[in-house]
């Protein structure tokens, strides 16, 4: 069983600010650092740099905390998809999901106050807050109380780095839960769950890693055994040969170790024998197989649209039929197989999206069949394949919404626009998020339905999508949940990865990026997908778009796309560019590539053709 948590019980009465300013003095900022940025996911730097800011944020996340009068918070120790050398800190909110964005601006200041005597005044300020939000009724040395959950992935430099967070957190007299090595959706669910008065109560509330597996597999088992039954009229239930082991490249991270966990569970279910279909999981590249994400894991496997290198020693001869990857902190997932002709196929997050909307629309409407009680849609980014988007518009039917790039945005995205909200980035990271209506629609259709037969298509639809939200880990992407429901769902529909894949054809696509003298010349709508300056750059981006459409002849069908966009990193804008064929595509992306050096300051001599253009 998973060990149990070390928890440090704290006081919620901080120690003098001589201390705290000790502390913080002893972790300076590093001169190679001139300001901490807080990105789409946390602070994420070369290791060594990070101590000054973890010591900070261990602080921080007390506060964070008290600032919610004891709502319970998390601090993840990991850089994700980067290599081994990096690290990084995700903040979790008490929802279980991303820091909120005013106090991400409180976080970056703190993060960067020049002085020790600078961080405390910040800290007064914050605790000041929180004291007159939730007073304390005895004294007026204690802030509210503090409990602050802690996580870390498998990087060497992890376990100190942790170290550092728990001591900064306690100095402010938090409580503080360490869990160990975890994934970050881990993590960000033991947040989720602590808080259970924010929980819906159709989720059972499981606060630690033996709860996490249990609600994960004991949902996924629920939803395999609504499949095909006598009576039911519809196909699928049974597990194809093609599908009944699969092989989980776990990036050499901490995902690998976490699904063995589920090993023991499905063992159990399949010796009950009222759960069939569970397929065999098969995990290679642990970590010591190889180099954490370094040719192996989501983010290789999408980018390069490569097979993983299977480091394991174990792995020859292992089938690739049915194959998904994780990245390193386990929160981004894609599939893929190699055919009989040994040709590599990619299911990427795209294709996730749809298989998932479409899934629950389908059942949603074997209940509403008017389908007007719960509003259900996509999110996607500009990055998203034109391909996909067409389909979720004319095939699934459902509504589509773009965001801007990065997962804060498309998952505020998804809760602001509708009751079930699908998103999934290319890369794979991504989940569902279910509103208030949906929760009030399923107690509705249960008093309905009540007393029907188990095999009414209705019923089954019901039962289907009452175990979805245990099984989906909306706090944020999760690797091990979102594969458990995909395979869940291809079990019922009877397909293998070669059906789910000829849904439609991704359009060949193309991503670069151009160095320019400073950035911020260029600027776009808010969701990316339209220059807005410099002035005549969007222009002449659509006579190339124009231009290709009728090169390719595209008429009603997919029409090329281009957009660009300002790194949130360096001094360069990034490309994307996708049409018909790969030539147009990279085609496209070099007259783009042209004009963003022409017209946005390009540094040194122009771009060299990827292929052809018609400047």
């Amino acid at each position: 069983m998973p060990a149990s948590p070390k928890i440090y019980h704290g006081n919620s009465t901080p120690l003098p600010d001589k201390e705290l300013a000790a502390l913080i003095d002893a972790h300076p900022k590093p001169a190679a650092i001139s300001q901490y940025s807080y990105g789409t996911a946390g602070f994420r730097y070369e290791a060594s740099l990070l101590p000054c800011v973890f010591v900070r944020m261990g602080i921080f996340a007390a506060l964070r905390s008290a600032s919610l009068g004891g709502e319970e918070v998390g601090a993840m120790i990991t850089a994700s998809h980067n290599a081994e050398p990096d690290n990084g800190m995700k903040l979790a909110d008490s929802h279980g999901g991303m820091l909120d964005a005013a106090w991400e601006m409180h976080a970056v200041s703190l993060a960067n106050a020049p002085t020790s005597k600078d961080a405390l005044a910040l800290i007064h300020t914050l605790s000041d807050y929180s004291t007159g939000h939730h007073p304390s009724s005895t004294t007026t040395t204690k802030l509210p109380k503090m409990v602050v959950h802690i996580g870390r992935d498998t990087r060497s430099h992890s376990p100190p780095l942790a170290a550092l967070v728990i001591r900064a957190a306690r100095a402010m007299g938090a409580t503080v839960i360490d869990h160990g090595e975890v994934s970050t959706p881990m993590l960000h669910h033991f947040v989720m769950h602590a808080n259970g008065h924010l929980l819906p109560s159709i989720i059972p509330q499981r606060c630690n890693e033996s709860g996490y597996y249990e609600i994960m597999a004991m949902s996924y088992a629920t939803l395999l055994r609504t499949g095909a039954s006598v009576g039911s009229g519809i196909s699928g239930g049974k597990r194809l040969p093609s599908t009944s082991k699969l092989v989980i490249d776990g990036a050499c991270g901490i995902g690998a170790l976490k699904i063995e966990k589920f090993q023991r569970i499905f063992a159990m279910l399949r010796a009950e024998g009222c759960t069939t279909g569970i397929p065999m999981l098969h995990t290679v590249n642990f970590p010591g197989d190889g180099p954490l994400n370094e040719n192996c894991g989501a983010e290789f496997v999408q980018k390069q649209q490569l097979p993983p290198t299977l480091y394991t020693k174990s792995a020859g001869g292992v089938s690739k039929r049915y194959m998904t990857s994780y990245d390193g902190d386990a929160d981004r997932v894609v599939f893929h197989y190699e055919d009989e002709g040994g040709k590599f196929h990619l299911l990427d997050g795209d294709k996730i999206a749809v298989l998932v909307s479409s899934f629950i629309q389908e059942e949603l409407r074997c209940i509403d069949p008017e389908g007007k009680a719960v509003k259900c849609g996509v999110v996607q980014t500009a990055y998203a394949n034109g391909s996909s988007t067409l389909y979720l518009k004319n095939v699934v039917k459902t509504n589509v919404v773009i965001a801007k790039t990065g997962v804060k945005f498309v998952h505020a995205a998804a809760h602001h626009h509708f009751d079930v909200g699908v998103y999934f980035e290319a890369n794979g990271h991504g989940t569902v998020l279910f509103g208030p209506k949906f929760y009030d629609f399923i107690a509705s259709a249960d008093a309905r339905l009540r007393g029907t037969p188990r095999h009414n298509r209705a019923n089954i639809a019901l039962r289907r999508l009452r175990a979805l939200p245990a099984l989906v880990n909306q706090s944020v992407g999760d690797a091990m949940s979102d594969m458990l429901l995909v395979d869940a769902i291809l079990l019922l529909r009877g397909w293998d990865l070669s059906t789910w894949a000829k849904l439609y054809a991704d359009m060949p696509s193309k991503q670069t990026k151009v160095k320019v003298a400073d950035r911020t010349v260029i600027s776009t709508n808010d969701n990316e997908t339209a220059a807005t300056a410099p002035a005549a750059l969007q222009t002449a981006l659509q006579s190339a778009m124009d231009a290709m459409a009728t090169e390719e002849n595209a008429g009603n069908g997919p029409k090329p796309r281009c957009f660009v966009r300002p790194s949130g990193t360096e001094d360069a804008v990034r490309v994307y560019a996708e049409a018909n064929s790969q030539k147009g595509a990279d085609s496209l992306a070099s007259e783009a590539m042209m004009l963003i050096h022409k017209l946005c300051g390009g540094v040194g001599a122009p771009p060299q053709p990827l292929i052809t253009n018609r400047l």
